[in-house]
């Protein structure tokens, strides 16, 4: 039981990090919102989506080790004969 929610509580982090690492490398080809921007504040909104869009990146990384070691963590050993079941 907590397993199988913890499973689904790391899928849900996984869509909300890839949706926003999605929305950042759309704000990323779009540039600024402002309706004529100069080269420098387009070079400052590039960096700071470069910077998010890796950390986001790193979080989602993160996230799916972490489901990883849920889902590898629910193979347990047979009470009655202590061997682990076939897969």
């Amino acid at each position: 039981m907590i397993r199988r929610l913890a499973t689904r509580a790391i899928v849900l982090a996984m869509i909300i990090v890839g949706l926003g690492l999605c929305l950042d490398l759309m704000y990323f080809v779009r540039g600024s919102l402002e309706e004529f921007p100069t080269e420098e504040q387009e070079d400052k909104v590039r960096r700071v989506t470069a910077v998010g869009a890796a950390l986001l990146l790193v979080m989602e990384i993160v996230l799916w080790s972490f489901l990883r070691q849920v889902q590898r963590s629910t193979v347990e050993p047979n009470s009655a004969s202590g061997k682990y079941p076939p897969h």
